[in-house]
């Protein structure tokens, strides 16, 4: 009689857990939170066995990353806010506009430039351009005062972000990069 009184237990053991799952899961699938009568139809429980279940799966989670959560009649799973992943912060647009690209082109293969001597190659002006430029510390600018007027001129910073020490090893890497070596 004690065989088939353990094989009772073992069984109901079973369906206990397997109750315990399929409330998991519904509790896991619900967009919002949900109430004892919606769960104990879905688990196919009485209502007195799935708040059971509740309470025993509250017990299970309360040492995890992830709650079970009594809200009045309802139920719903929620991190703690110790653990609340910070919210992803949008990344600042890093591109340059297409006539930064050109100023700092043609900075890169002519040298020092004066803004007259930028609108002169590029036949458009380019202040707003120079502005970004100057700003990301792509550009230096320092006041020439034999072309009496300010010189812009590749910052030392965009080398070195670029990994070249000098105007000349870039040049040397454009070149040859265009002759595919």
């Amino acid at each position: 009689m004690s065989e088939h009184t353990d094989s009772q237990k073992f069984v109901a053991v079973l369906e206990i857990q397997a109750a315990k799952q399929r409330l998991e899961a519904v509790l896991f699938s619900a967009e919002r939170p949900v109430g004892v009568r919606y769960l104990a139809r879905r688990i196919g429980q009485s209502a007195q066995a799935t708040r059971h279940l509740l309470e025993s799966l509250q017990a299970d989670y309360a040492s995890r990353g992830v709650h079970l959560v009594q809200d009045g009649q309802k139920y719903f799973f929620s991190i703690p806010d110790k653990l609340s992943p910070e919210p992803v912060q949008p990344k600042p647009k890093v591109g340059l506009s297409r006539q930064a690209m050109e100023i700092l082109a043609l900075v890169i293969t002519k040298g020092e430039l004066t803004r007259k001597e930028i609108l002169e190659l590029r036949g458009v002006t380019s202040d707003k351009a120079l502005v970004s430029l100057l700003d990301r510390r792509l550009l230096t600018a320092r006041r020439d005062y034999l072309k009496k007027a300010l010189v812009y001129d590749l910052s030392p910073e965009l080398l070195n972000r670029w990994g070249f020490s000098s105007r000349d090893e870039l040049l040397q890497d454009i070149e040859s990069r265009r002759r595919g070596l």
